[in-house]
């Protein structure tokens, strides 16, 4: 009976505040250490490392986004996830679950890697038609040369229809164990800030999926790389700005 009891009960306050919990530390610890890092111990050495080197984020923008982030995430994603989260447990998001083996954690992994890109970006394309723009998206497209901290600042409508949708697409497609998807949401949190972080840091933060470069463009230029892989862009022709200036950067 008590066993009984801990997992009707304890389910829905992993689902929503365990999960919340894991998405708040992970997007404040690295958003902090990159602060601490590019702005604080290393401003010198980072500069070199800048992609849009002649713009910078002055301390009253960074006050607005801060504020912004913390009201979609206390008041748009906290409320989400607490609403959704009997959903989630039909589509059989649980702990109490037998515990996937490895390999069913990697190919789940390498599925919502996919299911994000998918989702995140047909939903990106969309916020960019002129109507919805002017509305909605451009407010993330205020910063024309990104922080990690951006990655989360948004409309709420956008923060609803891509950026939070994209992310837990993967885990409800696959009906994922809560520590698969526990496991997903640092790995995509860490990932869009990386995407948004302005800094090619050398090593493992530039190589592969995590190179801010393919993102960082879109922000300077609006109208290319509405994905994040590049895959989808590459099919649909909406990288040709993107190719282009990668040529025109090894030429030089």
């Amino acid at each position: 009976m008590l066993g009984f009891e801990i997992n009707t009960f304890s389910d829905p306050i992993l689902i929503s505040i365990g999960t919340f919990a894991i998405h708040q530390v992970t997007f404040w610890i690295y958003n902090g250490l990159l602060l601490l890092y590019t702005n604080v111990l290393f401003p010198k050495q980072a500069c070199r490392f800048k992609i849009q080197k002649n713009i910078d984020v002055d301390v009253k923008s960074l006050k607005l986004c801060v504020k912004t982030v913390l009201f979609n995430q206390m008041f748009i994603m906290l409320p989400a996830l607490i609403l959704t989260y009997p959903l989630l447990m039909r589509r059989g998001i649980l702990w109490h679950r037998p515990l996937p083996p490895w390999y069913q954690i990697l190919f789940e992994l390498a599925g919502f890697i996919i299911a994000t890109e998918v989702v995140f970006y047909y939903s990106h394309l969309f916020l960019h038609l002129p109507v919805i723009y002017e509305r909605i998206h451009k407010q993330h497209h205020y910063f024309r040369a990104p922080i990690g901290i951006v990655s989360e600042y948004s409309h709420p409508i956008e923060f609803i229809v891509s950026s939070m949708t994209s992310v837990i697409a993967g885990p409800v497609l696959f009906r994922s164990h809560l520590l698969t998807t526990w496991i997903w949401v640092v790995i995509a949190v860490a990932g869009t800030i990386n995407h948004h972080c302005g800094y090619l840091i050398p090593g493992i933060l530039s190589t592969g999926l995590a190179n801010p470069s393919f993102h960082d463009f879109h922000h300077s230029q609006f109208t290319a790389n509405f994905g994040l892989l590049g895959i989808l862009d590459r099919l649909h022709g909406t990288d040709k700005a993107w190719q282009a200036h990668k040529q025109k950067t090894e030429k030089q």
